[in-house]
């Protein structure tokens, strides 16, 4: 499927589509398919993504500001350096095996959000809603989480994380040994 003059798609499927030329700013996509298609860096302005899948994509550096993105899921992409924090919606994302690496998801509700076996590394967590959230598998390097609440989120196999349980909310959170030792490393305690 190939971009025509219209601005509103529905049900199509886009494969191996370079989006990079092109601006999108004000199309509205609700239950498309993008397949190993190309939006590095490109400027995805006041666009509406609605129950829309994305497969090996990548969205790097994608300029996302004042656009919606609802029950959209993300499979094998990459999406390094997102400002996810300038969507203006963003309802019930699941991401699985993706790379948001270099993400800004600061002050972001994603409640119920699942980010099965996704790379975080140097991501900004910080006062995010992330409660009852699916990180199993993932990696933290780096990433930052301050005043974020991660009550009943399930981080089981996730690596690499320091949250500090004084400056988060991580009551019933689940987390597995030995990477659990990431939660005491802030409280100054010394284990042998």
């Amino acid at each position: 499927m190939e971009l025509t003059a219209e601005t509103e798609y529905f049900g199509e499927k886009f494969s191996a589509t370079d989006f990079s030329a092109v601006r999108l700013a004000g199309y509205s996509f609700e239950d498309c398919i993008f397949e190993n298609c190309d939006f590095k860096g490109v400027g995805l302005e006041r666009i509406k993504f609605v129950s829309c899948k994305f497969i090996s994509c990548d969205l790097s550096n994608a300029k996302i500001a004042n656009s919606r993105m609802r029950k959209v899921s993300f499979e094998s992409c990459k999406l390094i350096g997102v400002q996810w924090f300038q969507l203006e919606d963003f309802h019930t994302p699941n991401f699985q095996e993706c790379n948001l690496s270099y993400g800004n998801f600061t002050g972001v509700k994603l409640k119920k959000a699942v980010f099965s076996k996704c790379s975080f590394r140097d991501a900004d967590l910080a006062q995010t809603d992330l409660s009852e959230c699916d990180f199993r598998d993932s990696d933290f390097l780096n990433a930052r989480f301050q005043d974020s609440n991660l009550v009943k989120s399930d981080f089981r196999g996730a690596r690499n994380y320091l949250i500090d349980p004084t400056l988060n909310k991580v009551k019933g959170a689940r987390f597995s040994m030995p990477e659990a030792q990431g939660l005491i490393v802030g409280l100054g305690v010394v284990l042998d």
